[in-house]
């Protein structure tokens, strides 16, 4: 064997024990069921997306709750302010009826004290002025004579047979009604007419 050729297989024996030692490195640096950086970024993004997806469900929910309390808020609201405003109505009606008695006797003294003219004309203004206050406040006289009978706005205390009449109409006041904000506060007491037969 020449010395040209013992020189060269020590060389190529020293590079194929070079390559075997970076094949067996890498196999063992990537070992089975180990995963490549292609694969590792997939399974990062895969985890950020289903987090993301779990807090805008979260958020979604979240916003839902708002809604639904923000309306049980307005519903409340709502029904406190209709309470309210009964609670004053009605405290106000029992103030009108007060005066309503009121009103009831002046209406009395103008029709028995006819005969003192300056007696009348007080009594005739102070009960002017306090019909003006209920006005001020929605009380309003109802206009029942000779208007047709409406249950919801006259009492009949008494009823008459009469010709020339279509319907049942209201002849005679015998206490006079009075209406709150459109609504009966209390009705007309009259005598009715009602059609006559014949």
């Amino acid at each position: 064997m020449s010395p040209d050729t013992q020189d060269a297989r020590p060389s190529e024996n020293r590079s194929s024990n070079e390559d075997d030692i970076r094949f067996a490195r890498a196999e063992e640096e990537q070992e089975p069921g180990s995963l490549s950086p292609d694969a590792c970024s997939v399974n990062i993004l895969n985890d950020l997306e289903q987090r993301l997806s779990d807090t805008e469900a979260k958020a979604e929910e979240h916003w839902n709750m708002y809604l639904r309390a923000l309306a049980d808020l307005e519903n409340f609201q709502r029904r406190m302010a209709r309470d309210l405003e009964f609670n004053i109505r009605s405290g106000k009606k029992e103030i009108f009826l007060k005066l309503l008695a009121i009103v009831d006797d002046m209406e009395r003294a103008l029709e028995a004290d006819a005969d003192y003219e300056s007696l009348h004309r007080g009594v005739e203004m102070i009960m002017g002025k306090l019909l003006d206050a209920l006005a001020s406040e929605g009380v309003e006289p109802i206009d029942a004579l000779d208007k047709p009978f409406d249950p919801r706005f006259h009492e009949a205390v008494a009823a008459s047979n009469e010709a020339g009449i279509e319907t049942e109409t209201v002849v005679e006041e015998f206490r006079r009604g009075y209406t709150y904000c459109d609504e009966c506060l209390r009705p007309t007491m009259a005598r009715v007419a009602v059609p006559r037969s014949d």
